[in-house]
């Protein structure tokens, strides 16, 4: 018999396809003061959890913020770490406008923490996740440094995950923004959440119901960002094996 609490049952998933998630994800930043029902959030985040990870080692952590109080708090927390980010940024005022016409900066985004349904800390747990010998070492404070620059990294598992994270929300018809703001404010954020000191705070997803006009994405073309068997080679998305056509390539 079908259990209408277990997300994992198919008969309580949503009907959005995977290339309608795909297709129709956005990152949003201006929400509405709506909480997320905690059915909802339970099947994004069992979700969440079906991503996959190097070696099956599942090394994620998830802080889940709903509480407004500590809400605003991370707010607070986060406004103050990101006063001077614009003064940095590599890009031109006009490279961080969107085609839409939207700001890609975070302040939207900041500004409306009090609204969101609730916050998603991701963190990589070493105790699970460490895969080599002598890869890190713990500092006196409890934090851990490392030692060995070993391909893939922390992220290749739980970049996964926020993605799941994401997709699944979206088909459940909750909005959202990944963000790893709250690398500049890791002590505070660990602090605030009683975080162990060896977690690493790898990201945060915001989620909650979107209040914004969100038109298709602009996506550069495959000819552009795809390279066939040699960084100098062409890929023509149209023809049969992906080789340009002998005139497209003479023109």
């Amino acid at each position: 018999m079908s259990d209408p609490t277990d997300p994992r049952d198919p008969a309580n998933w949503p009907d959005t396809t995977m290339f309608e998630a795909i297709y129709g994800l956005r990152a949003t930043r201006i929400y509405r003061d709506e909480r997320i029902a905690n059915d909802v959030m339970a099947k994004i985040l069992t979700a969440t959890t079906r991503a996959c990870s190097s070696g099956n080692t599942q090394p994620w952590e998830f802080v889940l913020v709903t509480d407004k109080e500590r809400r605003l708090r991370l707010q607070e927390i986060l406004r103050e770490a990101y006063a001077d980010v614009d003064a940095r940024r590599a890009q031109t005022p006009e490279q961080l406008i969107d085609g839409a016409g939207r700001p890609v900066t975070g302040h939207a985004a900041i500004d409306n923490i009090p609204n969101l349904g609730a916050i998603v800390f991701v963190f990589w747990n070493p105790d699970r996740g460490i895969r080599m010998q002598g890869e890190y070492e713990e500092n006196p404070d409890g934090t851990l440094r490392d030692l060995i620059n070993f391909p893939g990294g922390r992220g290749s598992s739980v970049f996964q995950a926020c993605q799941n994270m994401m997709l699944s929300a979206y088909a459940l018809g909750v909005q959202s923004l990944f963000t790893t703001f709250f690398g500049l404010c890791e002590r505070e954020v660990k602090e605030l959440l009683h975080v162990p000191p060896r977690m690493f705070i790898e990201g945060a997803v915001f989620l909650g119901y979107g209040d914004e006009p969100l038109n298709p994405p602009k996506r550069r073309a495959l000819r552009k960002v795809v390279h066939l068997n040699d960084w100098d080679g062409e890929y023509d998305p149209k023809s049969p094996t992906g080789e340009p056509e002998l005139n497209e390539v003479s023109a």
